[in-house]
């Protein structure tokens, strides 16, 4: 207790030195405790099921395809030979149309009836769906998730039973599960429907659904996953035509929901925390100066028969107050910083409702400040025990310092500017992969190119002519209106991630072995699709307002897949057949398009087969995208009421400029690169601080000794010399070591950089070059400060 007192007595004559300590170790210390939060919300935090561990996800498997979507029947033979599972549901992907005065798609999922049993999961009000309601031709039923139920129906507590508005028809809500009940992995949905199974049909047409298991007790998840190839390669011998190639892919539901985001979550902790050690070691410099400042008060403590223990306890004491004091403010500093954070964090990330501080992250927060407390007081406590006690006089008139203190003193900003070399070279990478990403072309122009998607109810819009005739008659009027240079349609929007392909057959070739047919993206247009988005026609014709329903199928693809199927021959005129979608017909090929990137910049170009839409309107949901100058949020204000005058029943989601979503597409490298620099600055700004702290405790405990070399006949650019000398000495030690660290350490950035090798030289040029630049300005001062000390004055004070 009396070296609590003490300490707290000590610090307070000193509030300057206390303040810059406490206020690097909160920089050091929040940083930590914000990235620490992450790791605990996303990674350590259980998945808010019962027994989450037990939870796999099924896909299905071909070729390095791991995770690919589940075919119905083979789920339903799955569901009936598997042992591993005490229960298997399949999932897949819906939306629905709520009507009434606003109309709003809502995102969802169809399951099957034991889907909430297999997860654990109970309703806050009414009940999950039965067997019945899963059959053919059963009353439509829906789940409400709580934020649904809050948002559009007032939390009204008497909607249990009621039917609701849907889409030109009812649905009646049976249930509401609680906001506790997170969406699954690749969903945001808020409503569940019943999955609609005819288990006496086992037709094999389309993957499109995901199968989730719970593992019996004991059973672990190789052991599943050996069973479930067994069963696959049983049903490719039983369907050859269709199962040929394919496997089953069993993957921890927890595994599945972080995904590639830990790799670049520990990333960045790693990082972070190589910012609390230079923080730490900033500090340990600050702590040797002030106990080398303090030897005669340590000198005399000793002489009066103060044990070396007593004074390392003392010196320990007043460590671990500064690192509490320090970990108290980060931890305020986090608060904000998380909701920066999460503010900032892409919506891929998940689990981005189970970030925030709660008393896990407060308590390693305050371990962290104990064990850097320890760490940054440990090399000043065992300085002021080896103090000499034998010449009083000694230790008040020293001019210089121990030499093994100099030497801590100068490791120590050797270790922040190897650090700091670490991080800005990680960091350097990440941007100019990005600089790379950002600069490769899409295949169309983006600019003043914005996009909105329109739904149409199916049970209003319940064949092929009333719905082309809706989007006909909507683009006749979104061309008219004021601002709008050009309009089109797309099923699906150039540079959305889960692009799939579709197996294809070439008239006029061999039919391909089993599991070995063609395969190209099927994408379905309007014919001014291509002039919106500004996609040149290469060769042939494109589409045109005269080819719909009556008129020969023809199709426009892409350069990448004329060159796979059709390579030194011409394409136009040839036919192909899509079994999913014309069993019988071919489409003609008639005009050859450039390519454009459908999976993000980073992917190769994808073999693309472009319909017609007016043959091939099956599609309910079409993307819109609109040339124009004129803001997005205008934009769908002026779409919305033109839908509204057509159908206020039709839901009209928010625009986006294609820029936008581009970006959105890289948010998986702009966001570590976006994290990693800002760590690597504030590293960049602590070595600096660390370099010009320990260039000013230099010249002042040299004042003397540079006086006399003056009064000798040294000149003022000596005196300069020899100071930046010695920073220049720590600095480019440290540049070496950090080089060599930052080469052996840029292997682990390999999976997030674009276009850049991990020992890229020129960032490994330009980053030294940066960091010695910065090193030479927090050198001036002290530099200068010594090259004008005055002999006369040096030697008076002395």
């Amino acid at each position: 207790m009396n070296d609590l007192r003490y300490a707290l007595r000590t610090l307070a004559k000193s509030p300057g030195f206390t303040a810059v300590v406490v206020l690097t170790l909160a920089l050091g210390i929040g940083a930590n405790t914000a990235i620490f939060s992450v790791v605990n919300g996303v990674l350590l935090t259980p998945l808010p099921y019962r027994d989450p561990s037990r939870l796999v996800v099924v896909w299905e498997s071909k070729g390095t395809s791991t995770h690919n979507v589940v075919n119905p029947a083979n789920y339903m033979d799955w569901h009936d030979r598997a042992t591993s599972f005490s229960g298997l549901a399949l999932t897949t992907w819906r939306s629905l149309t709520f009507t009434g005065e606003q109309a709003e798609e809502v995102q969802g999922r169809a399951v099957t009836p034991d889907f909430f049993g297999v997860v654990g999961a109970t309703p806050l009000l009414g009940r999950t769906f039965n067997a019945d309601e899963s059959r053919p031709n059963s009353p439509r039923v829906i789940v409400l998730s709580e934020a649904l139920w809050r948002r559009r129906f007032g939390a009204d507590r008497t909607i249990v039973g009621r039917a609701v508005p849907v889409a030109g028809e009812t649905a009646r809500v049976v249930g509401v599960m609680p906001s506790s009940f997170s969406p699954m992995p690749l969903g945001h949905e808020e409503y569940w429907e019943p999955m609609v199974l005819d288990w006496s049909n086992r037709a094999r047409t389309g993957r499109y659904a995901m199968a989730l298991g719970r593992v019996k007790d004991g059973v672990t998840v190789e052991r599943a996953q050996t069973e479930m190839s067994r069963i696959a390669r049983q049903l490719e011998s039983e369907y050859p035509d269709y199962d040929t190639g394919w496997g089953t892919t069993v993957v921890p539901l927890m595994e599945q929901v972080v995904g590639g985001s830990r790799r670049t979550i520990l990333l960045i902790l790693g990082a972070v925390s190589l910012v609390l050690l230079i923080a730490c070691a900033n500090v340990a410099n600050l702590m040797l100066a002030r106990a080398a400042s303090r030897e005669r008060e340590l000198a005399v403590r000793a002489a009066v028969g103060a044990p070396r223990w007593r004074l390392v306890r003392q010196a320990l004491v007043e460590s671990v107050i500064l690192a509490l004091a320090g970990g108290a403010a980060g931890a305020l500093l986090a608060g904000w910083a998380v909701h920066l954070l999460v503010r900032a964090t892409p919506p891929e990330v998940p689990r981005l409702a189970d970030i925030h501080l709660n008393l896990t992250v407060l308590a390693v927060t305050a371990l962290v400040s104990m064990v850097a407390g320890v760490l940054f007081g440990l090399p000043a406590a065992l300085s002021r025990s080896d103090a000499a006690i034998q010449d009083l006089h000694a230790a008040t008139t020293r001019t210089t310092a121990g030499v093994p203190a100099v030497r801590l003193r100068g490791a120590l900003v050797i270790a922040q500017v190897s650090l700091a070399i670490v991080l800005l070279v990680g960091a350097g990478l990440l941007v100019r992969s990005l600089q790379r990403l950002i600069a490769v072309d899409p295949g169309f122009d983006p600019a003043d190119i914005s996009a909105m998607t329109i739904t149409l109810p199916r049970v209003t819009y319940t064949d092929s002519l009333r719905r082309f005739a809706f989007y006909e008659r909507l683009l006749e009027r979104v061309r008219n209106l004021p601002g709008v240079q050009s309009a089109g349609i797309i099923s699906r929007l150039p540079m959305t991630p889960g692009n799939a392909v579709t197996a294809l057959t070439v008239v006029g070739r061999p039919e391909a072995a089993p599991g070995e047919a063609p395969a190209a993206a099927i994408r379905v247009v309007d014919p001014g699709y291509f002039a919106a988005m500004r996609i040149p026609l290469e060769r042939g014709r494109s589409l045109a307002p005269s080819d719909r329903i009556g008129g020969a199928p023809v199709a426009v693809i892409s350069e990448a897949m004329a060159h796979e199927l059709w390579p030194g021959e011409a394409p136009i005129g040839q036919h192909v057949k899509v079994e999913w979608r014309h069993p019988t017909a071919s489409v003609e090929i008639v005009g050859v398009v450039a390519d454009s990137r459908h999976d993000g910049l980073d992917a190769a170009f994808e073999p693309t087969l472009f319909y017609p839409f007016a043959q091939e309107s099956q599609q309910s949901t079409m993307s819109l995208v609109l040339r124009s100058k004129l803001p997005p949020a205008t934009l769908t204000r002026m779409v919305r009421a033109t839908v509204s005058e057509m159908d206020k029943g039709v839901p009209v989601a928010d625009a986006v400029t294609m820029y936008h979503h581009i970006a959105e597409t890289m948010a998986d490298r702009r966001y570590p690169a976006f994290v990693l620099g800002l760590f690597a600055a504030l590293a960049l700004t602590l070595a600096a601080v660390g370099i010009y702290g320990v260039l000013s405790y230099t010249v002042g405990q040299r004042t003397h000794e540079i006086g006399v070399r003056v009064a000798l006949g040294a000149r003022p650019v000596d005196v300069l010399r020899t100071v930046l000398g010695g920073g220049l000495r720590l600095t480019l030690s440290g540049v070496a070591l950090g080089s060599m660290a930052a080469g052996l350490a840029a292997g682990a950035l390999g999976k997030l950089l674009y276009g850049v090798h991990p020992l890229d030289p020129v960032t490994f040029a330009i980053v030294p070059l940066v960091l010695v630049g910065v090193a030479l300005l927090a050198m001036a001062a002290p530099a200068r400060r010594a090259a004008r000390v005055d002999p006369m004055v040096a030697l008076r004070s002395e």
